[in-house]
């Protein structure tokens, strides 16, 4: 018996029936789902996960006079958010590694910052999210609290085509936009752009959502590419 022969076989045999693994399994996955189906899956995935949040996950947020030159998106910000009342500021005395010449390993030391922290009306406008998190043991999946501007509803399901696997598929729709008051204060929008466009986006900007076939329904798999 030739081993190179019967290894051959083998192999032949491993991938015919990797083959007729994936053909079953393309064969029992559903096709992509009418429209009305496919409403139903984005309005139960909207009402789970429609929150439109700032990443805004951690507080308090302290600006130091270092921060204060170097003009980052938390200088510009803060300052609005405050004056909307989710926030407040202090004076406060923060340890850090900061400043130009600093070496590697260097130890912290007291820094000055004004330090901003949620108000009642700010904690009130946080909403709890899973957000991947990287880790020394890897990627995990954590809970956190983010601040939230505004929750999204469907308004239509403009598109259902097939996904890049068999039992996928991509809707496309447009939304409803329910914002908090402070959103819609035109300060709010000149220092968060993103949050303007998909405020000013209700039913007419289209997003998209990836859906899988599991446990027997459709179930969110992911933004869409």
């Amino acid at each position: 018996m030739n081993p190179k022969s019967e290894s051959m076989k083998s192999t032949i045999l491993t991938l015919v029936l990797a083959s007729a693994c994936v053909a079953v399994a393309a064969a029992q996955a559903p096709a992509p789902p009418d429209v009305a189906t496919a409403t139903t899956a984005v309005t139960h995935y909207l009402a789970d996960h429609g929150d439109f949040c700032l990443g805004k996950m951690d507080w308090p947020v302290d600006i130091s006079a270092l921060d204060a030159r170097a003009r980052g998106r938390d200088v510009l910000q803060m300052p609005v958010l405050e004056s909307l009342g989710l926030v407040h500021s202090h004076a406060a005395t923060a340890m850090r590694v900061e400043g130009p010449g600093v070496e590697e390993g260097a130890a912290p030391v007291p820094v000055a910052v004004t330090r901003y922290e949620l108000t009642p009306l700010g904690e009130r406008s946080t909403r709890e999210r899973e957000v991947v998190m990287t880790t020394p043991d890897g990627d995990k999946p954590v809970r956190r609290r983010d601040l939230c501007a505004a929750h999204l509803a469907l308004a239509k399901v403009v598109a259902v085509t097939p996904g890049n696997a068999p039992g996928t598929f991509v809707a496309t729709y447009t939304y409803d936009a329910s914002p908090f008051d402070w959103a819609t204060s035109a300060d709010f929008q000149r220092v968060f752009p993103l949050a303007a466009r998909v405020l000013g986006g209700t039913r007419q900007m289209q997003l998209k959502q990836a859906f899988a076939w599991t446990d027997g329904g459709w179930k969110p798999a992911g933004l869409a590419d």
